[in-house]
């Protein structure tokens, strides 16, 4: 499939929604460890995107899919259209967990009890497919961003939910089946929120309502910790703001909470195994 079979209105409506994430990749690099908390629906609309997970690889292009159905970790690598002189784009879409549950609700509320009851959950962590099923919801999604002003939270919830059922009914409905976010991902999620802040055990504590000695036994069962909660979640708001935005690393890694650029750029080397100064769009 090529990109001549994307409609214009889907080019023109990611431009002029509001608040979405359009990944923009000026030449072609390679990420290790991109974390992903939340499932994520990523549709390319010029060049490649490729992903490994594991023993899994997949590759998508203009006309196709990608959505990844529950929280992981995976290498991703974002390649320009051959020939030069235009960037890989891709618009990405989140599906909040209020949103997900909601897609539950309503689809539980339909399928017959004895079906609900022998199905296994499935558990695929990522899906390929063809784009031409969504795009009916698609465009109700973008016309709700695009209202002029601050897109309403209810109208744009809709819209979402529109693109989960969608997934759902094409058969790209394994998100429904993931589990509740594990406690690090609620953290990095409050964290990317407001990645400069100076955050701090209490600030969980009194958000998450859990004490500081079961905030801390918990974080150690998953093998990690609060400063590895507070580092990744940062790095992960420069990516994105790298990829999003044309802000020069400088400018990035303030509003990650890094006062020195040496030392941002030292953890994203670290952890995504390439400078920042390669992903960044100037």
């Amino acid at each position: 499939m090529t990109a001549l079979t994307i409609p214009d209105w889907l080019h023109a409506g990611v431009t002029q929604a509001q608040g979405q994430a359009m990944i923009v990749a000026r030449q072609a690099y390679q990420l290790s460890a991109v974390r992903i908390d939340l499932p994520v629906l990523i549709l390319p609309l010029a060049g490649t995107k490729r992903l490994e997970l594991g023993p899994r690889q997949g590759e998508i292009a203009p006309g196709q899919f990608l959505m990844i159905h529950h929280a992981t970790c995976l290498q991703v690598e974002n390649l320009p259209p051959a020939g030069g002189g235009e960037s890989y784009r891709a618009w990405v879409v989140a599906l909040p967990w209020h949103v997900v549950e909601l897609a539950r609700t309503l689809l539980r509320a339909q399928a017959p009890t004895a079906r609900r009851a022998d199905r296994e959950p499935d558990m695929e962590p990522f899906t390929i497919g063809d784009i031409r099923p969504l795009l009916p919801m698609l465009q109700n999604l973008l016309s709700a961003l695009g209202t002029p002003g601050m897109p309403d939270a209810a109208m744009r919830d809709h819209g979402l939910l529109g693109v989960a059922l969608a997934l759902a009914r094409s058969g790209h409905g394994h998100f429904l089946h993931a589990c509740d976010p594990a406690l690090g991902a609620r953290i990095r999620l409050l964290v990317a929120a407001d990645p400069a802040r100076a955050w701090s055990s209490a600030d969980f504590e009194e958000r998450l309502h859990i004490s500081g000695a079961t905030l801390r036994r918990r974080l150690a069962e998953e093998n990690t910790s609060l400063r590895a909660l507070l580092r990744e979640a940062r790095l992960h708001h420069g990516l994105a703001l790298l990829q999003t935005t044309r802000k020069p690393v400088k400018s990035v890694a303030q509003a990650c909470g890094y006062r020195s650029v040496p030392s941002f750029t030292r953890n994203f080397v670290a952890h995504f195994g390439i400078a920042p100064s390669a992903v960044a769009n100037p």
